[in-house]
């Protein structure tokens, strides 16, 4: 990779994962399912070869603006070529491990939302820091410290009611702008919380950009199958316990029986 650092890395594959984005996509020809098909079988074929691959999804509106900004077209072949080939930071990129068609493509949609999330993250940072500098490494240490507390708390419910971990999510809104959503499981091993790195840096973006922005949103904490599930809103006052659950995300388990919500416990407080 030359001067890149070993955490960067080109995708194998950028891939529209909808019909829509399908218009972008050089010699794309005929329906979306059977552009799918082609790419899941081209995934196969590299794996058995041994070769790693890394996918990355295409963001429509990301996407448009990198081949503006390169004096590319973005319905051209060369724009899609050259944005293809950009270095990523190597944990952005997705590794199929033989997932069938469905499971693959489900999982490059939740890629596709997780990099909406991060560009438009990316901009509130950018938009904060130009008035105030050093406000995002602020928010991104605090939502790192929120974090902490969350995990902590999960092994300690997993630890006293027994379970394999817990699962947090956050939904974040600034204005009009829908700001995102990431959901994640944290998994509790020898005592200890796992999460993995990609997640933890997506939460944090997330939960930093949610704060600077004065952001309105839901963040949750669930642990074991049939645990309760604990609920903050995001705002100015930062993260508050609330009884507001049932308003969002997931009103139901897998099993269809009614979650129930109650107010979080006490998360930090910005300095």
């Amino acid at each position: 990779m030359g001067d890149r650092g070993l955490e960067d890395a080109r995708a194998s594959r950028l891939v529209a994962v909808d019909e829509r984005d399908l218009r972008f996509v050089p010699r794309a020809q005929g329906s979306f399912s059977v552009y799918w098909r082609d790419v899941h079988a081209c995934a196969v074929q590299a794996l058995s070869a041994g070769e790693p691959v890394l996918l990355a999804p295409l963001v429509d509106f990301a996407y448009v603006r990198g081949c503006e900004e390169a004096g590319l077209d973005p319905r051209s072949e060369k724009g899609f070529r050259a944005y293809a080939g950009r270095w990523v930071p190597r944990n952005e990129l997705w590794s199929f491990a033989g997932e069938t068609a469905d499971e693959m493509l489900l999982q490059m949609k939740r890629e596709q939302q997780a990099w909406a999330t991060a560009v438009r993250c990316r901009s509130v940072f950018d938009a904060v820091n130009a008035q105030h500098p050093g406000a995002e490494a602020w928010a991104r240490s605090y939502s790192a410290g929120v974090l902490t507390a969350l995990t902590e708390e999960a092994v300690r419910r997993v630890e006293s009611r027994g379970g394999a971990g817990g699962r947090i999510a956050l939904v974040a809104k600034a204005g009009d702008l829908e700001l995102g959503s990431y959901a994640m499981p944290v998994g509790v091993i020898g005592g200890a919380a796992h999460v993995p790195d990609r997640d933890r840096e997506r939460f944090v973006a997330l939960l930093g950009a949610s704060l600077v922005a004065a952001s309105s949103g839901v963040l949750t904490l669930v642990t074991g199958d049939d645990g309760p599930v604990q609920v903050w809103t995001v705002g100015r006052q930062g993260l508050v316990p609330s009884d507001h659950g049932e308003l969002i995300l997931e009103p139901n388990d897998a099993r269809g029986r009614s979650a129930t919500y109650v107010p979080g416990f006490p998360l930090p407080s910005p300095a």
